[in-house]
């Protein structure tokens, strides 16, 4: 990899690893610390694979920051742990182990950014206040580890951050590689910004969950609903199919290895995997962390047909975060990386409505991505949005293609709802394009209704949230039900894992397809404020209920159960 020494930083995250990382730059030696996460994610996927680890880093002299955090619902990663193995595949390399007193680093890293406690205590399965003996415990055994595999090695450089300054480590390492710039600071930490955490917070247990077994034997039967014995071959997989063996291997529905990694009790994705595949990683880390490793087939892919009247069958149960309604041997589960607890919507920690019924605007309000189809007859209609998005994009200079592109874009059930109440003072709407597509926000005909993103704060100014139908369900459902508004939500025939506890005229007022009939409900909605207020009540307490850590772990894990019960 390079031909001067290599160092890698084996202590925990909150170790000094950034001004370590800084003091070799400032000495002209390439150093990356933490990469967001890719480098543990490298090393550790390497080690799990047999490849080579680091490649993508030619020519690093040092490799600090050897974890992951972020995001929270995908398992923490702890590459520094893996010395011995690192030890193996670079020979010449050096380790640095930099130390503190155990509590000032549980100290910070529970307060530091919030990021490892939160990831910690997802995948502990406890609470915050449970994680500093677990941690001190970790410190402990690693460093024990350290010194049975180093001992009196000189490979090993132990640094004790409460006596040693940065530029003492400078002149240790200067007979190994010039380090004549050890720079001002005389600590390894900056000074931390913002206003103090809640330590209290932090350190206080929860009330023990109480765990609702009918409610979790309801939602999970929803989301079983429909098993039965598969025939023929299998229509309607996405390109993201994926076939766990419950042990190591991962495939696509060809059977081709997926690059996902299953081994000492997680699933890793090589680098740089596409964001569906890595939910489907989600999918067997849930699996893991309850338990229950089993042959599972997944297709976290948006828009799912299969098993309806309107797709293909199935051969045999596909776990998918999205079916119509009808559909068989499709199981319903939760989207990793929209409905984890912690999650937006299911955060137990988010702040409720402050804003009284009587304090809100009385308007309706809706923000979103041009997601959805072209309106039609029948079920399935098309083509999607993004498609036309594309076509209106290759029109280029060309009027009649523009044009013609243009016009099919504004039959597209979301845009087309925009369009025809764009200005009316009963609405506050607004088109936010996703990331992928936000060049399209500065096209003249598209860019008068695009409009910022804005925070749930803004959402809660109005009586009236909006719930359009997307690909699938409407995303934003939960964000905006879990208010003091009332929201006014479109049938559409989606369903995910929570659809079944919510239910029109209880929970929130039906649309007709498309919301053709929203004046008609907005009008009724403003003659009964009272049952607006007992529909946003009940609507709050089924959503406080998917916020249970415990709950939702029982929930998964009877799926699981189901799952393998029905063979």
């Amino acid at each position: 990899m390079t031909a001067a020494p290599l160092f890698f930083h084996i202590s925990p995250d909150n170790c000094g690893e950034g001004r370590l990382a800084r003091l070799f730059r400032r000495n002209g030696h390439p150093a990356v610390c933490h990469d967001k996460g890719r480098l543990a994610e490298d090393i550790l996927f390497a080690r799990a694979t047999g490849g080579a680890p680091l490649t993508l880093w030619p020519g690093t002299v040092l490799f600090a920051g050897l974890y992951r955090h972020a995001p929270h619902w995908r398992p923490p990663l702890e590459a520094w742990r893996q010395f011995a193995w690192l030890a193996g595949r670079f020979p010449q390399a050096r380790f640095i182990l930099t130390t503190r007193p155990p509590e000032d680093w549980i100290l910070d890293r529970l307060t530091r950014d919030g990021g490892a406690a939160r990831c910690h205590a997802h995948h502990r399965g406890c609470g915050t206040a449970d994680l500093p003996d677990l941690w001190e415990a970790d410190w402990h055994a690693h460093l024990a580890a350290v010194e049975a595999f180093f001992g009196t090695d000189p490979r090993l450089i132990r640094v004790d951050l409460d006596r040693d300054t940065p530029a003492d480590l400078a002149a240790r390492l200067d007979p190994l590689l010039p380090m004549r710039h050890p720079g001002w600071q005389q600590g390894w930490f900056p000074e931390a910004e913002g206003a103090p955490p809640d330590l209290a917070r932090l350190l206080t247990p929860p009330p023990a969950e109480q765990v609702d077994e009918t409610y979790v034997e309801d939602v999970a039967t929803f989301c079983l609903r429909g098993l039965e014995s598969g025939a023929g071959q299998d229509g309607g997989l996405s390109e993201y199919f994926s076939i766990w063996d419950g042990a190591a291997s991962v495939t696509s529905r060809h059977g081709a290895p997926r690059r996902i990694a299953v081994a000492d009790g997680i699933a890793l994705s090589a680098p740089g995997r596409h964001f569906k595949l890595i939910r489907a990683e989600g999918v067997i880390n849930d699996a893991l962390r309850l338990d229950r490793p089993m042959p599972l087939r997944i297709d976290m892919e948006d828009s799912r047909w299969f098993g309806s009247p309107q797709g293909e069958p199935l051969a045999a149960p596909v776990l998918c975060h999205n079916r119509r309604a009808g559909a068989r041997n499709a199981v319903l589960w939760p989207l990793p990386d929209q409905h984890a607890i912690g999650l937006p919507g299911f955060d137990p920690d988010a702040a409720p409505d402050p804003v009284p019924w009587e304090d809100k605007l009385d308007r309706v309000v809706w923000r979103g991505m041009i997601s959805g189809s072209g309106m039609g007859e029948g079920v399935r209609t098309g083509p999607a949005s993004h498609v036309l998005l594309r076509q209106l994009a290759e029109a280029g200079d060309d009027p009649a293609a523009r044009q013609a592109a243009w016009d099919r874009l504004c039959n597209t059930n979301r845009l087309a709802f925009v369009r025809r109440w764009w200005g009316h003072p009963d609405f506050d709407l607004g088109v936010v394009m996703a990331w992928g597509f936000r060049d399209f926000a500065r096209d003249p005909w598209l860019a008068p209704y695009c409009t910022p993103r804005q925070d749930r704060a803004f959402f809660r100014r109005f009586r009236y949230q909006l719930c359009l139908t997307g690909y699938d369900h409407g995303s934003n459902f939960i964000g905006a039900i879990d208010s003091r508004s009332v929201l006014l939500a479109e049938q559409d025939g989606w369903e995910v894992f929570y659809s079944g506890r919510f239910h029109p005229w209880k929970h929130y007022i039906p649309l007709e397809r498309y919301g053709t009939d929203i004046a008609e409900k907005l009008a009724w909605a403003r003659e009964n404020p009272d049952d607006c207020k007992a529909m946003a009540a009940a609507a709050r307490a089924e959503a406080a209920m998917l916020r249970k850590p415990a709950t939702r772990r029982a929930i998964m894990a009877r799926i699981l159960d189901g799952l393998a019960a029905a063979g």
